[in-house]
């Protein structure tokens, strides 16, 4: 085990080398395990500032460790020092659209009741438009167990909400299936501030405001980081976000939702327009699921979980359509069913059931192809992608028509944000057709046909090591040197994420 000389002044609560507590940050959610010798743990983003401050004047390289639940192995350390925020837990300030202000005591212990009673003082004032602060290691479910207690939300949704933390979440602009409403983690900030790999104190930044675009263009692409937004959405390649400002909404008063069987694609693009023409901005999720990932979650669930529609009417796809009300009126779970009555769907293929029942489905798929993976000894590729909402349909179709044609022991997992055009792919192997025997060539077809529809390879789980050397080859010559060029600006002896982004490689 090498320490670097730099990092033995530190305090011991900043620095781990014990291999058995090291041993968590070196295996990721999924992909292979890394390795690293140290681990270095702030307690507050003086500490931050320091340990960036010292990593660059000494040339040591940082991965950047959060939840841990990220896809692209950005966090996976391959030799390099782990930066773990995972101590700046703490809710730091609540404000009032009018400018009150309560400031959490930092050895609460119950800071949903202490903002419930500060609230109560003030006279039950109206909440709208109020934002949290927070620093940046806390989790989503954390923070909406503060915010629930006036009746707000933070409406990031995601299954792994218990350890996806506020920091990670804006910094990759990660999107959840309600992003067809509030759009990303970068829309649901409302500032952030942290430090540039050099130490620079870094920030305020401003997230964008959520509208949905145009159903002809992309919604969501992490291959294009905005620098006029500083390090939201940036993936840890500049900096480090320490600390964020979020943007709370109302928690709807009335929430209806159905799991509903289609056809083909075609009818879940028509269904989502009719949808919009009657439901707006309450739409709240628009979730696409595939007849073979639902058959996944069936197999690896068994008796314990129950399909609201029976099993003969499934089709080739499933839609899981969630609608709310935030006025008041208590008559959401007619006009849903008005709706499903006009848009054509039968009675018997209405599948209702309590929200935590279908979110279970939806939630339940990556884990059903984890335990498919081990039973079919094939391996996986998985893939995070969009194409603008015109050509989804389209796209999935093509998709897996030529993944059939080509590889038919193949099986495509498909599931996702159809609302935004986001669709999360799993290519599962077999012992006879492993996908590692064809790997270059499977994700060379995913990513030409994403191309053709004009889409992205990385929608919302950013680029990371996975993507590296494809956004090398694949992003415009410009905008690779335009991010090496901010790259060498904030970070000019490249200690952060080193190999995210294919940076690592030598241009050319």
């Amino acid at each position: 085990m090498i320490i670097p000389p730099a990092l033995k002044g530190l305090p011991e609560r900043m620095l781990l080398t014990d291999r058995d507590r090291l041993e968590r940050y070196e295996i990721p959610e999924r992909g292979e395990r890394g390795y690293t010798d140290y681990a270095l743990l702030p307690n507050s983003e003086q500490d931050v500032c320091k340990i960036l401050s010292i990593a660059s004047q000494n040339n040591l390289r940082l991965v950047i460790s959060a939840g841990r639940t990220g896809l692209v192995e950005a966090q996976r350390p391959e030799g390099e020092g782990v930066l773990s925020l995972e101590h700046l837990q703490a809710p730091v300030a609540f404000c009032l659209a009018d400018g009150r202000r309560f400031e959490f005591p930092s050895d609460c212990d119950n800071a949903g009741g202490a903002l419930y009673e500060w609230w109560e003082s003030q006279g039950r004032p109206s909440v709208e438009g109020a934002t949290l602060e927070v620093e940046a290691g806390i989790a989503i479910d954390a923070v909406n167990k503060v915010v629930e207690q006036v009746g707000l939300v933070w409406p990031l949704e995601m299954g792994s909400s218990s350890m996806a933390t506020i920091g990670a979440c804006i910094a990759n602009a990660s999107a959840g299936a309600n992003a067809i409403c509030y759009g990303t983690a970068a829309h649901l900030c409302d500032r952030a501030w942290g430090f540039w790999a050099d130490g620079t104190a870094a920030g305020p930044f401003k997230g964008p405001v959520w509208e949905s675009p145009d159903p002809d263009c992309l919604a969501i692409d992490s291959t294009r980081i905005d620098p006029t937004l500083g390090l939201i959405g940036s993936q840890g390649l500049f900096g480090v976000i320490t600390r964020a400002n979020l943007r709370l909404y109302p928690q709807p008063q009335y929430r209806e939702a159905a799991l509903l069987p289609m056809t083909d694609m075609d009818s879940v693009e028509r269904l989502l327009r009719k949808a919009r023409e009657t439901f707006g901005g309450n739409i709240e999720e628009f979730e696409f699921i595939g007849r073979s990932a639902v058959d996944l979650v069936l197999n690896y669930l068994g008796d314990s979980v129950q399909l609201p529609i029976p099993q003969d009417r499934l089709r080739n796809w499933a839609v899981l359509i969630q609608v709310k009300d935030d006025m008041g009126r208590d008559d959401l779970a007619e006009r849903l069913y008005n709706f499903l009555v006009y848009a054509g769907i039968a009675d018997e293929d209405m599948g209702y059931a309590p929200l935590p029942a279908l979110k279970r489905i939806r939630h339940s798929i990556t884990e059903a192809s984890n335990a498919a993976v081990r039973v079919r000894g094939g391996g996986r590729i998985s893939f995070d992608t969009a194409v603008p909402v015109v050509r989804f349909g389209a796209y999935l179709d093509s998709l897996g028509a030529r993944l059939k044609e080509r590889w038919p022991e193949v099986d495509l997992i498909a599931f996702g944000h159809a609302g935004v055009g986001g669709a999360h792919l799993h290519l599962l192997g077999s012992r006879e057709q492993p996908v590692a025997d064809h790997r270059a060539e499977l994700i060379d077809l995913v990513f030409n046909v994403t191309r053709e529809f004009h889409g992205t390879f990385s929608a919302e789980h950013g680029v990371g090591a996975k993507w590296g050397h494809e956004f090398l080859l694949r992003a415009p010559a410009q905008e690779i040197e335009r991010l090496r060029q901010e790259k060498r600006r904030r970070d000019p002896v490249a200690i952060l994420n080193p190999r995210s982004f294919g940076f690592s490689e030598k241009p050319g």
